[in-house]
Formats: C-alpha cells, structure tokens, sequence
C-alpha cells in the first residue's frame, strides 16, 4: 500500500497505485498536441515574426485592400454577372448561392451571406484573411437564420491571421481534410443565435488567443489528432446555448488560460483516448451544466476547480489502468450553491474527485463541499459483483499480501510545508463510494506533526451504521528520504490504522442533513385538505441558505490551517433559513 502515499518527484508520471504529477509534456508543450502541429505553429510563429513590423504600424486604411475569388484577384470593387458575390472595394464582400473556389483578403473583411454558400478548396484554405500593408487582418462572418455558409478545404477551413468573429443567425459549417476548421491568430469570438460546425483533422476551433463563445445556439467542434477547442488563452463559454466538443485522439477541450463555463450553457465534451477537458489554469462552471466523458482524466486542470449553482457529470476510464474523473493540482476543488456533481472513474487506480498538491508556496490540496449533492464513485472496474479481489494467489491458492488495486471516491492529499489537506463538507449530501475507500485526506511531514483532516457540518454520517472519522498513521519511505503519513478516513471503530485495505475502512458511505419530517397530526384531529399547516416544512429536502447569506467557500492560501474557523463563519450567517428557502431535491 506504500505506493499510494508515496510522494512523487514534480515531473513523475502516474504509476502503479501512486498517483504523482503527469508527464512533463503535459505542462511544457505550449501546443499540448502532436509533433505535427507543433511543427505547423512554429512556422506560423516565424511567419509571424516576419510581419511584425506591419503589425506595429498604425492602420490607416479601413478596407480590405484586395480580395481573391476562386484565384482571380481583384483590387477594386468587383462581382460576377450571376450575383453569387460581390465586394465593394472597402471592408462588404456578400455571398448569395456562391459556390465555388477559396476566398482570400489582405486587411480587414466582414462578409455577409445569404441562402445556400459552397466554398471549396482541396488544395490550401478555404476562407482566409492575412495582414494588408496598412491594416491588420480580421475576419468577420454574418449570416441569416436560415442561410447556411459550407467551407471544405485540405487546410485550414476558415482562417485569419487576426481575428474571427461568426454572428447571425445562420449556420456556418466549416471542415477540414488535413489541418483546422477553424483557426485565428487572435482571437475567436462565436455570438448570435446561429449553429457553428467545425471539424477538423486537427482542432476544430483553435485561437492564439481567447475563445469566447456568447451563442444561444449549437456550437459543435471536432477534431481527430488534436483539440475540439483549443484556445492558447481563455476559453469562456456563455449565452445559454449548446457547445459539443469532442477528439479521438486528444483532448476535447484545452485551454492554456482559465475556462469559464456559465449562463446557463450546455457544455458536452468527449474524448476517446485522452483527457476531456485539459487545461494550465482553473475551470469555473456557474449557473451552467457540464458532461465530460474521457480516457485517464475527465476533467484534469493545474489551477482549480469551481462548481457554482452548477450540474456536472464527469467519467473516467481507464488509461494505462489509471483514472481520475474530477482532478486538479496546486489548487483547490469548490463546489457549492446548490451543485448538482456526478463523478465516476474506473480503473486498477482510480479516484473520483482528487486534489493535491507537494510543492511549497502553492495553494492546493483542498475540498470543499457546500450546499451541494455529489456522488463520487471509484471503482477497479464497473460490474454488478461485489468489487475487485484486491489479492493475488500464488498457485498453492494462498493469499499473497499484495494489493493489485487502489480506487478512493473523494481523496485529497499535501506535503510538508504546506497548508494540510482538508476535506470539508457542509450542509451536504455527499455520497461516496471506492473499492478501496469512500473518502481520505492524507497530509506527508517529516515529523508526523502535519495531519491531514475531514471536516463536517450540519450534515451526519449516514452510513455506514457507527461510521466517524478515523486516524491513519503510517511511517514509509518515500523517494527523498523517510515521511509519516497521517490523515483521516471514514469508517468504524476506535482505533488509528495503518492501511488503507484495513476492514475498518468504509468503502461506502452516505453524508447527508437530517431529512426533515412533517410535524405529527394530534390524535382525532382531521386537517382540510388542501390545507398545510403554518410552519410545516417540505419532507426529505436538502436545506439550502437564503438569499445573502454566507456559504462556505475556497479558503484562501494563507497558510492557516484552520478551515474549521472559516467554516464556523459561513455557518453564522445560516443559522435562519427562511421557510421559501428550503429546496427539496430527488435523492439519487
């Protein structure tokens, strides 16, 4: 069991039962794709480099300065005789029933279209928009509800060295045989009510820059070597409509920046051999739904989890025996106000929801739970049996003490040196399930002192029957010398342990408020019907604060190890709850 707690070097990758920071290519790959593209933006990054000069100068023109249609250039205003196109020698070109080759511009060029639009090009790209002498190039697309915009190209689909900005209400699909759907040098700005298609062999929708999607329509962004969205910047998801995104071969979303989900958007997001969502900084979901479905890590971001009036169901599979559906590193994972989280990994080592952190002067290794329902559920593999044989046998049949598994529902875990690992559950109902154990928070120290601790309020041990918090202590040696290991597990009995296989140990357990139950009716006493009597409140609910009041939140990383207090805080300011306040939820 020694390998779960040991502590990995920063750049270690994930093996065997010990769950330690993933391969550096993860962290340092600024395109976190393939050789291929990597390659393809350093070029560009060097083509870039040759126009900086353009880019630095002021803009004095306000007109795209040339345009090419199906390869003819055009330097003033110009159509063909059927009216399939048209532009008017400044920033208009219009598409009404076109259907032919690319479009190319230097400068700037908004382009409107109308009806049923073919671009074609199956040798380079579809719609592009570079630098002119004297203007920076951007490129914006606008079409009416019900007209549609079809790019296909063997590059990339609809590109720009600057900008792209897609509104209306019409419907862009965009695809591409060999590189991008979708590609900008700055950033990618998705508004209106339209539906966008991007699929590309590479990402579907990639920026230099931001990504912001503000579309009360259906986004979706495919891809097969590399990301669905991939924004070197933020990605911000907003305006109540539908974003799918999905890879084969990497990530469904990645994001160097943060990634903001919120508005009521329906985020859905897959990926069939890595990551879904993968990012270097924090995700944020607020007001907001979010499906996540990948291989080795669901959802897997360096800086932060926050789940806020938000509904998220997040799998993991496995990968190389290994997953994680909910993971972050060096930060913490909040979720509260009302969030509604489903977390399942499946794996030989596997945790639902797991935050650590080992490195000093970085905040991390906390769980908050607030106001919320979560179910977290780890298991070897997913069957109907009763779990995993975590022993093997030798071919006598004997028992050989060693552990072939390792699966936690809820685990949080520090080092020395840092704010200890805290678990903290509020006004909750939490179920947790693991094949090893439903919930551990484990802090490592050179002296023992350190210890790693599970925190409840106002919501009882449910299950199992006598459950509590237990102590773990063990003392192990680790890659940089010997290391106690001491923390806190629910189960039963009295006892501190020394094994996470121990019996003791609950693989299942139930956090959850005291349902609240219908005042008695006096003996001989008929109520009207219909009627309800003052004071009665709804059965079975969840309790959640009114409105102002203060809920238990991320703590800051200030070094004081006393979440209890902050905690105690949040409770003060819920010590009345309105009778309109209590929401009554389906127990799953």
């Amino acid at each position: 069991m020694a390998a779960l707690f040991t502590t990995p070097n920063r750049n270690d990758k994930t093996s065997g039962a010990h769950f330690v920071e993933p391969d550096v290519c993860r962290r340092t790959l600024l395109a976190h794709g393939s050789w291929r593209r990597v390659t393809r933006r350093i070029v560009c990054g060097l083509a870039c480099a040759l126009t900086v000069s353009s880019l630095l100068m002021p803009s004095v023109s306000l007109a795209a300065e040339w345009v090419k249609v199906g390869g003819n250039k055009y330097n003033t205003a110009a159509s063909d005789e059927a009216g399939t196109w048209s532009w008017d020698g400044a920033d208009d070109m219009k598409l009404n029933g076109y259907n032919g080759g690319a479009i190319e511009a230097a400068g700037k060029l908004n382009v409107s279209y109308e009806g049923d639009n073919i671009v074609t090009n199956g040798d380079g790209r579809g719609i592009k928009v570079k630098d002119g002498a004297n203007e920076n190039a951007e490129l914006n697309i606008q079409g009416d509800a019900s007209s549609t915009l079809n790019v296909t190209s063997s590059r990339d689909a609809i590109t720009s060295v600057g900008s792209i900005n897609i509104d209306g209400a019409g419907t862009v699909n965009a695809t591409s045989t060999e590189h991008d759907a979708i590609d900008a040098g700055g950033d990618v700005t998705i508004k209106g009510s339209g539906n966008v298609n991007a699929t590309g062999d590479s990402d579907g929708i990639r920026a230099d820059g931001n990504i912001t999607i503000d579309n009360s329509g259906t986004v979706t962004a495919k891809a097969t070597e590399d990301q669905g969205i991939d924004a070197n910047e933020n990605l911000i998801i907003k305006g109540g409509g539908k974003v799918e995104a999905s890879s084969i071969k990497d990530n469904a979303i990645w994001a160097d920046g943060n990634i903001e989900i919120s508005g009521g958007s329906q985020v859905k997001a897959s990926s069939e051999e890595d990551a879904t969502i993968d990012g270097k900084n924090s995700l944020t979901v607020t007001n907001a739904s979010l499906n996540a479905s990948g291989v080795g890590y669901g959802i897997y971001v360096y800086k932060g989890i926050t789940f806020d009036g938000a509904t998220v169901t997040v799998r993991a599979s496995a990968g190389n025996d290994e997953a994680s559906a909910l993971f972050t590193d060096e930060d913490d994972i909040v979720i509260k106000n009302g969030s509604i989280v489903d977390a399942f990994a499946e794996g030989q080592f596997s945790t639902a929801i797991f935050t650590r952190n080992y490195y000093p002067n970085e905040a991390g290794g906390h769980i908050y739970i607030s106001d919320s329902v979560v179910k977290a559920i780890a298991r070897y593999v997913e069957s109907g049996s009763d779990g995993p044989d975590h022993y093997s046998n030798d071919q006598s049949g004997a028992v050989i003490p060693e552990h072939r598994g390792m699966n936690i529902g809820i685990f949080a875990r520090t080092k020395e040196g840092i704010t200890p690992a805290t678990i903290s559950i509020v006004r909750s109902k939490v179920t947790a399930e693991g094949d090893t154990a439903a919930i551990f928070a484990l802090a490592v120290s050179a002296d023992g002192e350190t210890i790693g601790t599970i925190e409840i309020e106002g919501a009882p041990i449910q299950t199992p029957t006598g459950g509590k918090i237990i102590g773990y202590r063990n003392k192990e040696e680790l890659d940089d010398g010997i290391f106690y290991v001491v923390g806190q597990t629910i189960g039963t009995g009295d006892a501190v342990i020394d094994s996470p296989y121990n019996e003791a140990v609950a693989k299942s357990t139930v956090i959850a408020p005291p349902e609240e139950i219908k005042p008695e009716e006096k003996p001989g006493e008929t109520k009207p019907e219909g009627s309800k009597s003052e004071g009665t409140k709804t059965t079975k609910t969840v309790a959640v604060a009114a409105t102002g009041a203060k809920i238990a939140g991320k703590l800051a990383a200030t070094g004081d190890a006393s979440s209890a207090a902050i905690v105690a805080a949040a409770l003060a300011g819920t010590a009345a709850i309105a009778a309109g306040a209590v929401v009554s939820r389906k127990r799953s």
